[in-house]
């Protein structure tokens, strides 16, 4: 809750400062203003950025067997619940007291063991994307520095981050440039930096 809470306010505190600015520039003309969408970085329909998709598909490929798993545990759970409907609502066939009990003892151990391994699942996801994502986004972010650089903009804002704090009162489409600095990115020579790498 707390991080949340500091989150709005470092958006807030970014639109702020991004309103501030846009009220400067002009003044001193320092240079543009733009926006870019970093979700739209993610698309995997050929208009997002590569090396980021690549990496997004490395983590979905390493987490598919516990997918696989998750789902498993997930239909055996249904397929209990419907028998134990199916022994319940029939009142012309006697249902043994230990047979109700025995589903329902296994559908309770089902759903801690289903509980348990999502955790796992969620973690596993969290280290991995960050493991790999990480450098990606810095790499990203350097390269914003030189993409404003090179065409002249003194301020390019996060427009996602920025829509997702719920401050946008006023867009100009003509100011967006995510389709340029995705083109501008996928250009650039591999780097280093965003090697997805083997698992730790």
């Amino acid at each position: 809750m707390k991080r949340t809470s500091l989150l709005a306010a470092s958006f807030i505190l970014l639109a702020l400062m991004a309103v501030s600015a846009l009220a400067q520039v002009p003044a001193a003309g320092a240079g543009k203003i733009g926006w870019i969408d970093t979700g739209a970085f993610a698309l995997g329909d050929g208009t997002g950025i590569t090396k980021y998709v690549n990496a997004v598909k490395a983590v979905e490929i390493e987490m598919k067997p516990r997918v696989t798993e998750l789902t498993g545990l997930q239909t055996r759970l249904k397929t209990l619940s419907d028998d134990l409907a199916k022994m319940q609502s029939n009142p012309a066939v006697p249902v043994k007291p230990e047979a109700a009990l025995a589903k329902q003892e296994e559908g309770q151990r089902l759903q801690r063991e289903f509980e348990f391994k999502k955790k796992e699942y969620d973690a596993a996801v969290d280290s991995r994307s960050s493991q790999l994502l990480a450098p990606i986004q810095a790499d990203i972010g350097k390269a914003i520095e030189d993409f404003a650089k090179s065409k002249g903009f003194a301020v390019i804002l996060d427009i996602d981050k920025l829509g997702q704090a719920g401050v946008i009162l006023a867009l100009d489409p003509t100011a967006n440039l995510t389709k340029d600095f995705i083109v501008f990115y996928n250009a650039r020579p591999a780097s280093a930096t965003a090697s997805t790498g083997a698992p730790r």
